[in-house]
């Protein structure tokens, strides 16, 4: 086991008990006493990235699957003690990794230790429950093709990264998932589910020596895996303008733009938060004035940063009103970005603009989850880990406005833009 750090984290407001144990598990612990409860995430660093030809969906399936039943908790007994316990879990998947967590009182925070390393080593992925479970995400994939921003956004994305699995869904293919074996379930379980590729995070009521003494007891003994994550194919640059049509029911129309941009922690990601909150962050912000009460031709617009483990997007999207005509709402959305990159934000937006996320940034620290999640994610999706949280607040008061036209100018132009446009099957507004 690795010497204890125990380090003062400014974006926490508290300090931060961090080990990492002989087999590779990275081990976070915050003392927050004020209330008696405690948040516990452990992240997996594996998401529809890590998913190779005829594997896709395969992450988020196995999130279902990980409810299922394990060796030492049958089908249904991981919800039913949360509730005898008064708590509440649940688990998500993304790109980058997968995450489950329980919220409990904190004389019974322990209780997740044990279903955790119960799942990370003996989830039972039972073949009938396979094959049940298959249809329930296949039913799930078919409700989101019903939700008007899903497909353009797949389809934006699988227009954009035509090397990279960013051009996956993460809730995969419907015709690789109909294919899609329990065998091959099984064998990226014994792949990724290991202590080397998990961050645990413990947040709230704790006593932090007494919660490593506990977790090193239920994980410690858990062997690594025999490989480590692979390395995937990097997106090239873009050199040109891509296009994507999706046709949708309905008589509104809605474009989804998307430039490629950088990973989580490069110091182009907070400035390109800025970015965001400058062009969408409420009624004073530029795409709202100009759009929606100026022209109005738009009944929503949003920008907003998607940096990911490998470079990801920065998003602008929109609504238009009705009648509104696709090529005027694309003119308009490109003329105010194309101001910016040239005019950059003034002083008293960008006094704004930084308040408005810092204050933000605080208020989801408030719960012991949301400080669990913060910190698990960064350290899940970044090189530099947990530790940009520690500068980012202080990033912020750094960054220019010349900084922000300078990178705005750098990823935001036409060659490394890709244009989606969902349009009514019947042809109206087109």
């Amino acid at each position: 086991m690795t010497a204890t750090d125990t380090l003062p984290v400014r974006g926490l407001m508290r300090d931060v008990t961090h080990e990492v144990l002989d087999n590779g598990l990275r081990v976070f612990l915050v003392e927050s006493r004020e209330l008696p409860v405690v948040s516990h995430m452990i992240w997996y660093t594996v998401g529809a990235r890590d998913e190779r030809t005829g594997e896709t969906g395969l992450s988020h399936f196995l999130e279902h699957m990980m409810f299922k039943g394990t060796a030492d908790y049958p089908k249904g007994t991981i919800d039913a003690i949360t509730a005898r316990l008064g708590g509440h879990n649940n688990a998500f998947t993304d790109s980058d990794c997968t995450a489950y967590y329980f919220n409990l009182k904190s004389d019974r925070w322990t209780e997740a230790l044990a279903i955790e390393a119960s799942r990370m080593q003996g989830c039972l992925l039972d073949q009938v429950e396979f094959e049940s479970e298959k249809k329930v995400v296949i039913e799930e994939l078919q409700m989101g093709e019903d939700e008007p921003w899903r497909p353009l956004w797949q389809g934006v994305e699988s227009m954009a990264f035509r090397v990279h699995p960013y051009r996956h869904p993460i809730i995969g293919w419907r015709e690789e998932l109909e294919r899609l074996q329990r065998d091959t379930m099984e064998g990226y379980y014994r792949r990724h589910y290991t202590p080397d590729r998990a961050v645990l995070v413990v947040v709230g009521d704790i006593d932090a020596s007494e919660g490593m003494a506990r977790i090193q007891e239920q994980l410690g003994g858990i062997p690594r895996a025999p490989a480590p994550r692979a390395d995937v194919l990097q997106e090239p640059p873009q050199t040109g303008e891509r296009r994507i049509t999706v046709r949708f029911n309905g008589n509104m129309v809605r474009c989804a733009i998307a430039w490629h941009t950088c990973k989580v922690g490069d110091r182009a990601d907070p400035v390109l938060d800025l970015a965001s909150q400058l062009l969408s962050g409420g009624k004073a912000a530029r795409l709202y004035r100009h759009l929606i009460q100026g022209r109005e031709i738009a009944a929503e617009v949003q920008a907003y940063n998607e940096a990911r483990l490998d470079p990801g997007l920065f998003w602008v999207i929109a609504e238009g009103k009705p009648q509104t005509k696709p090529e005027d709402l694309e003119a308009a959305i490109l003329e105010e970005i194309n101001r910016f990159a040239s005019e950059g934000p003034t002083a008293r937006e960008l006094k704004r603009a930084r308040k408005q996320i810092l204050t933000s940034f605080w208020f989801d620290l408030e719960t012991v989850q949301s400080q669990a999640m913060r910190l698990g994610r960064y350290e899940a999706t970044c090189e530099d880990g947990w530790k940009v949280l520690q500068d980012y607040p202080a990033q912020l008061e750094t960054i220019t406005a010349k900084e922000i036209r300078d990178t705005v100018k750098r990823f935001l132009h036409d060659d490394n833009k890709t244009t989606g446009w969902s349009l009514p099957r019947n042809g109206s507004n087109s």
